[in-house]
């Protein structure tokens, strides 16, 4: 597993592509790093190939079209779609991929459910997106994984390598189209940091780390953040967990689980942002909610 070098032997740089064939699975996971004098010709493949592309710059060639590639893109190549890279040889592609086959997705619900939404979500049959940091950043995790469990084999293995096809498939089709995402501006680069809140609201959030997905400063971040919101981060935060927390209180009855779902590591401090959203301690509220379901 090459995607961390640091410490480990050199990488071993290609001068023409390798062409391995899908295990039993239907799925493979594979890095290719290029050499200044990497060449291919235009090759068709059996199957799908979801490609990553975390250093260099280069061009994807298909019929008489061709597509500019660069680093931090993903994209999803079709089965049986002619085509070849063609690396820009001051500064070669490594490209790291998840092959798979028609027939995963054939016995696969939910990729069954995923592969259409392409279609329409992207004009070009090749779908391509330039990721944010916080993208790239899981990308980069779910790829590593998946490398290091396909050399362990067997059930469990096989089961994670699925899963994180899935979660990279995903991925893609949560980010914007390369068209767009090229000429994003200010406006468009807040709203991906509300959408990251939204589905990371239970992790760690930092200022700094929202205002550098938007290329600005943390001040600048905050100011935009209030104008577009009416709320400071934390205010807004603390509200999107408080509401998450209040649906698992539901659920479960379960302060502690509610809290820790929620993103809130010191109960402590859940209970005092808990009281001070909703006027009511989370056992308050927990009893509101049986007596609403008892009349």
């Amino acid at each position: 597993m090459n995607l961390d070098q640091k410490g480990r032997e050199p990488v071993l740089r290609r001068s023409s592509p390798a062409y391995p064939a899908l295990p039993e699975s239907g799925i493979l996971v594979f890095e290719s790093h290029h050499s200044t004098t990497f060449s291919m010709d235009f090759k068709r493949f059996p199957f799908y190939k979801l490609c990553w592309i975390p250093v260099g710059r280069g061009a994807l060639e298909f019929g008489s079209s061709r597509l500019p590639l660069g680093k931090d893109e993903l994209l999803l190549i079709p089965a049986e779609d002619e085509h070849r890279f063609v690396d820009n040889h001051s500064a070669p592609l490594t490209l790291v991929f998840a092959f798979f086959s028609q027939k995963v997705v054939n016995e696969n619900k939910a990729l069954q459910l995923l592969m259409p939404e392409f279609k329409s979500r992207f004009q070009s049959p090749y779908p391509i997106v330039q990721m944010h940091s916080y993208r790239r950043g899981a990308v980069r995790d779910i790829f590593k994984r998946m490398l290091l469990e396909q050399t362990h084999g067997g059930a469990e293995a096989e089961a994670i390598l699925h899963a994180g096809l899935i979660d990279l498939l995903v991925h893609l089709l949560r980010s914007e189209p390369l068209g767009k995402a090229a000429s994003i501006s200010r406006e468009q680069a807040l709203d991906g940091t509300l959408d990251y809140i939204e589905h990371f609201f239970h992790t760690t959030i930092a200022v700094n780390d929202l205002a550098e997905m938007c290329g600005i400063s943390s001040r600048r971040y905050s100011d935009l953040f209030k104008q577009r919101t009416g709320k400071t981060v934390v205010q807004y935060l603390s509200e999107r967990r408080i509401t998450y927390a209040q649906e698992r209180l539901k659920q479960t009855g379960q302060i502690m689980y509610a809290a820790l779902a929620a993103g809130f590591s010191d109960i402590t401090h859940f209970y005092r942002v808990f009281k001070r959203m909703t006027n009511m301690t989370p056992g308050e509220y927990l009893e509101s909610v049986s007596k609403s379901r008892e009349e």
